[in-house]
């Protein structure tokens, strides 16, 4: 480890939201969760995050439920309300990618804002790279009712942003940092993410931005091509767009679902276990232990549950079309 890191400070048990001191650094511990989470490097006293290679996950601590806590970084406050982000401003595109997250049933739209006259660069096919103030939103609703929108904004030092924003009539007020529990109409609960949780999934991922990518947004990129917004992309995405190559349609629609639900983690310099999920423009999908697939795909216990983080319920039609993929034999 360089010299100019700092010494590691122990990162105190508390109250999800306080701030600590770990490596040096300002932190606000994230809750408690028997997985593995990002640590990212942010501006502090210490250097750490002047480092390049320690930009977004330079360790990993596998926490115990119940047993401690881990240090995220703290980060500049977005908007209070959601109607100060922008999200019914100028230049801002709905998008739809093909190979969504599942959310425990909620129904979400998406978009994107590019500040004016800029471009996405993808000249790395699997990572593109956004501009300086790019804006995202997500939006969650349940039984055709708004619940919360997710929003992220890549900054000028050039780390993103999260935040969560809770629906309450025609605003939505942004949520605490710790995340928030809330009760639905129906009784059922429903979480809002903490900025741990969204720095867990988003930070260590081979472009922070998920849905917006190659392989996502497939059929829409010869559009986005035609009309500037990227650059550095290869020239047959003009007429021909970016895919996977799948021995047939029962294949492509498992290894897509996997890659949309586990890839952002799963893939080569990720996590460190010997699954590989995410796909590669042109590619073909890694092999993979298909029963390991479907035990943790098919369970909500914590502790082996995959996707870790924004579910509590199985996904059935997305358990099933696993299940086509990897059991054919077995299946009527």
């Amino acid at each position: 480890m360089p010299s100019s890191v700092p010494a590691a400070r122990p990162a105190a048990i508390a109250p999800t939201g306080h701030r600590r001191w770990a490596m040096g650094m300002p932190f606000v511990m994230a809750p408690r969760q028997p997985w593995c989470w990002p640590i990212v490097a942010m501006p502090g006293p210490g250097s750490l995050g002047k480092v390049p290679a320690m930009q977004h996950l330079a360790f990993c601590l596998v926490v115990a439920l119940g047993l401690g806590t881990v240090a995220i970084a703290a980060r500049a406050e977005l908007p209070e309300r959601l109607s100060q982000t922008g999200l019914d401003g100028a230049g801002v595109r709905a998008f739809e990618p093909r190979f969504a997250l599942w959310s425990d049933g909620a129904a979400k739209r998406r978009w994107i804002a590019l500040p004016p006259g800029t471009q996405v660069d993808a000249s790395q096919p699997n990572a593109w790279r956004f501009p300086v103030g790019t804006r995202l939103w997500k939006e969650f609703s349940v039984d055709s009712r708004r619940v919360e929108t997710r929003h992220l904004v890549l900054g000028a030092d050039g780390r993103w942003e999260f935040a969560s924003y809770v629906w309450d009539g025609a605003d939505a007020m942004r949520a605490p940092a710790r995340g928030q529990v809330l009760t639905l109409p129906d009784g059922k609960r429903y979480d809002i993410p903490s900025v741990g949780d969204c720095i867990a999934c988003h930070a260590g991922a081979r472009s922070p931005v998920l849905g917006f990518a190659a392989l996502q947004l497939g059929p829409a990129v010869p559009a986005l091509l035609r009309e500037g917004l990227l650059r550095g992309a290869p020239a047959r995405w003009v007429t021909q767009a970016p895919d996977f190559v799948a021995i047939n349609a029962a294949e492509h629609a498992a290894r897509g679902y996997l890659h949309g639900n586990c890839g952002h983690c799963h893939f080569d310099g990720g996590v460190p276990v010997p699954l590989r999920l995410a796909l590669d423009v042109g590619g073909r999908p890694a092999p993979v232990d298909g029963a390991a697939v479907l035990r943790r795909a098919g369970t909500r216990n914590p502790y082996q549950q995959m996707p870790p983080l924004g579910t509590r319920e199985i996904d059935p039609q997305g358990l099933a079309l696993l299940n086509r993929h990897f059991n054919p034999e077995i299946l009527p």
